[in-house]
């Protein structure tokens, strides 16, 4: 990285960070969203530029000033071999610092792993070692200052969103038997204690109870009708759990996003069906195509013996 390169990513971070803090809709840890315009959020990303760069092309928050987009999950490309997800997060901090108000990134497991040190192992691979050993080798002398930057941008990510008719925007939802301990309040002003908000935080991000009985509670105990998510791969760019969580996955071919009114009040069924949308849609339309016509001929070739 040269000196220009490093000047420029210095400053597009350092506005993000303060983009997150001075965030209008900020209060505490939760972004509550106006009455009025539109959102598209995001599921998990994990390092994928080009359904990043599909989704902000087509929100053009520019020619809309009451769009929000909501962008979780950036980090690790979740594959062996090199890490490149940490250029997504200079897209996110180049785009945060020119729309302030209209962009917010949750915290994801992931960027907290970073935050903490919690090492993400899968298949003896440990993505966190992989990822700072290619931020090391693109950033060169640049790495501590640009690290130390990173981990601020992190530190001051908001950990939910919710909106004025009843939807409720978090990485995931904590456990059930912890779910006593959050409200919107919590996510608002925290209990007082650090050390308790840091592991009520952590159950947030990391939380995987899908469950009927879960989703419930927590959706009364946030004033919220429906949760989305992201956090679980979805083959199929989605799923939906139980009658409130929409689970939203955006790294792949299948990759989703979806795309909401501030103003109208929908329920799970109908918010898929009017708001969720396939980033590759052409290609999507394609490899269903090809699986249908794939099971075809196998049922063929089996009744044929």
């Amino acid at each position: 990285m040269n000196t220009r390169d490093f000047i420029k990513l210095k400053e597009a971070y350092a506005a993000t960070i303060e983009g997150n803090k001075q965030d209008k809709y900020r209060t505490g840890n939760l972004i509550e969203l106006p009455a009025k315009g539109d959102v598209v959020i995001m599921g998990d990303l994990h390092g994928n530029r080009e359904n990043f760069g599909k989704v902000v092309n087509a929100v053009d928050l520019g020619n809309h000033p009451r769009r929000h987009l909501i962008i979780q999950e950036a980090t690790h490309t979740c594959e062996v071999g090199e890490d490149h997800s940490y250029r997504l997060h200079e897209d996110i901090a180049y785009l945060k610092s020119k729309y302030p108000h209209q962009v917010h990134i949750i915290l994801g497991n992931h960027e907290l792993s970073e935050l903490t040190g919690k090492e993400i192992l899968k298949g003896g691979i440990c993505y966190n070692i992989l990822f700072r050993q290619a931020m090391k080798e693109a950033y060169g002398e640049y790495y501590p200052q640009i690290l130390e930057l990173f981990n601020e941008y992190i530190r001051t990510m908001p950990i939910a969103c919710n909106t004025k008719n009843g939807i409720f925007i978090s990485h995931s939802t904590p456990p059930g038997k912890y779910l006593s301990h959050y409200s919107l309040e919590f996510f608002k002003k925290g209990t007082g204690n650090k050390e308790k908000d840091d592991a009520m935080i952590e159950k947030v991000v990391w939380g995987r109870d899908l469950s009927q009985e879960s989703a419930d509670r927590f959706a009364r105990r946030v004033k919220s009708e429906i949760l989305i998510v992201g956090h679980t791969a979805c083959k199929r760019g989605y799923q939906l759990p139980n009658t409130r969580h929409i689970v939203l996955d955006s790294k792949g071919l299948f990759g989703t996003s979806l795309h909401f009114q501030l103003h109208k009040e929908y329920t799970q069924k109908s918010l898929v069906k009017k708001g969720l949308q396939f980033i590759n849609k052409k290609a999507v339309k394609n490899a269903i195509a090809k699986m249908k016509e794939e099971k075809k001929e196998r049922k063929a070739r089996k009744s044929a013996k």
